[in-house]
């Protein structure tokens, strides 16, 4: 999330640079060009004004006739173009001087001689541009300028041409043009620096939008991770308040407040599930002993006898549907630190254990687990489910069968399985069998409520639990735990007297 945000205000600041830079690139262009126009209309008319005794003969104050005047005044004329082209500001510039047939008098490029009459701006200039509408009459001889295309340049061009006047009289024009493709260069040369502003702006805002990324995002992490421990059973979880106001901040103690009123309905339901399983153990109690009392009262061919019996029968199964409540709350209280538990030895103690009661019933026990495989679990979490798996396995399993325990040790966990031969589960009724108070048959003994009591003890652990199908052809009751590394020795393991 830190990456994409910052990604989209990244984004952002480049969007606002495209639109902004976009219509200034073309607006700085506009801008170079008629400035670059209007400088050569001011020095066309600065040469114009120049031109003037090079076109007009006019009497000499010293000593020269008109001719020898104007002979000189052209040469000068000549070098002022000459030194006009070779000015840096005036680089690529072209300037022609006509006189009023449009014979080039003086050039930039040494064209003295060549007729430009056929230039419409000259034509313009020296106000011989038919007017098309009205036929038969020009255009008055004014200053024009504009963009063409250059035939003799191969490129387009803009030009400034203006007329050499002596009162009304046309002597002639100039006519300064400069290839676009130089402007662009200066406009592009600007852009660039524009182009570096931007990119130096987008670092700029690349840099404050990771920062910036980063303090939102590292406040949501906390807020997510305080929301997984929460989830993970850890009830005492807050989200830290960091202050300075905000959404996110508000959201915190939103979520805080939750998390309190989630942490007082579970402490309530715990307390309640403990409280109530035992305040009826003594009633139950009671009841028994008075029942008891009574079946040593009446006679033996009583027939209320069998009553009586069944009447301590369902005590005592309401015996251990409270006694598995106990050990249910027990089981979802997930403020229980985990510790490491050897898996293998706790099975193996198991079943040598269970081994005596499964002989009374004809049944093998066998364990297949490796030397050591060590698991984080809550305490005496492992004995409980392999005492759950064995009891309900032995309750369904006929006669000579085989029941297998085993224990493997893998990569990022350790999996406990108990196999049997018995006639199984449908797949419908796997799926049901870790409810609380499920049974799969009425009539038997259990509370329901042993594998629900498994899955809460797994599940406080981070592990998981399943039923499948045996390669036995029975079930197979499985859960997965958390692995640790084993330890030197047994020192810290939890195993025999865990």
């Amino acid at each position: 999330m830190r990456w994409r945000l910052a990604l989209v205000l990244v984004g952002f600041t480049a969007l606002v640079l495209l639109v902004q830079n976009i219509p200034l690139a073309s607006y700085l262009r506009t801008v170079e060009q008629e400035r670059i126009v209007a400088s050569l209309e001011g020095d066309a008319y600065d040469l114009a004004a120049y031109s003037v005794p090079a076109l007009l003969p006019l009497p000499s104050t010293t000593g020269l006739t008109a001719e020898e005047a104007q002979a000189q005044a052209l040469a000068n004329l000549r070098e002022r173009v000459a030194a006009y082209s070779e000015l840096p500001k005036n680089e690529s510039s072209v300037v022609v001087v006509v006189d009023a047939n449009g014979v080039a008098i003086a050039s930039s490029e040494g064209r003295v001689g060549e007729d430009y009459l056929n230039r419409t701006e000259i034509q313009h200039a020296l106000g011989k541009l038919p007017n098309p509408d009205i036929p038969g009459t020009l255009f008055p001889a004014e200053a024009n300028d504009g963009k063409r295309d250059s035939a003799t340049l191969g490129e387009p061009l803009v030009y400034s041409a203006v007329p050499t006047r002596a009162g009304s009289l046309i002597l002639g024009a100039v006519r300064i043009s400069y290839p676009l493709s130089r402007i662009n260069d200066k406009v592009n040369e600007g852009l660039r620096g524009l182009a570096l502003a931007a990119l130096i702006t987008l670092l700029c805002a690349a840099v404050i939008a990771v920062l910036v990324s980063a303090t939102i995002t590292r406040r949501i992490r906390r807020l997510r991770d305080a929301a997984e421990q929460l989830a993970e059973g850890d009830l005492d979880a807050r989200a830290e308040l960091t202050g300075g106001g905000g959404e996110i901040e508000e959201l915190a103690q939103s979520f805080n407040t939750m998390a309190d009123r989630v942490q007082g309905v579970v402490e309530s339901q715990r307390g309640f599930a403990g409280d109530a399983s035992h305040q009826l153990r003594t009633p139950l109690t009671a009841l028994r002993l008075r029942l008891d009392r009574a079946a040593d009262l009446m006679p033996d061919d009583d027939p209320a006898i069998d009553q009586v019996d069944a009447a301590r029968d369902e005590i005592d199964r309401l015996q251990r549907l409270i006694d598995g409540l106990l050990v249910l709350a027990r089981a979802d209280n997930r403020d229980q630190q985990l510790v490491a538990i050897d898996v293998s030895q706790v099975a193996a103690d198991r079943v040598e254990a269970w081994q005596p009661l499964a002989d009374e019933r004809s049944v093998t026990i066998q364990l297949d687990a490796p030397g050591m495989a060590v698991a984080l679990l809550v305490p005496s979490a492992v004995e409980q489910i392999i005492d759950n798996y064995i009891d309900n396995a032995l309750e369904v399993v006929p006669e000579g069968s085989l029941l297998l325990v085993t224990v493997r040790s893998e990569p990022g966990g350790v999996t406990l399985m108990v196999d049997d031969q018995g006639p199984g589960l449908p797949p419908e009724d796997r799926e049901r069998a870790f409810d609380r108070f499920w049974r799969g048959t009425q009539d038997g003994e259990g509370s329901g409520l042993g594998l629900a009591v498994v899955a809460s003890l797994v599940t406080a652990g981070g592990g998981t639990v399943w039923l499948d199908r045996s390669p036995l052809g029975g079930l197979r009751a499985a859960a997965r735990f958390r692995a640790q590394a084993p330890t030197t020795g047994r020192e810290g393991l939890r195993g025999r007297h865990s």
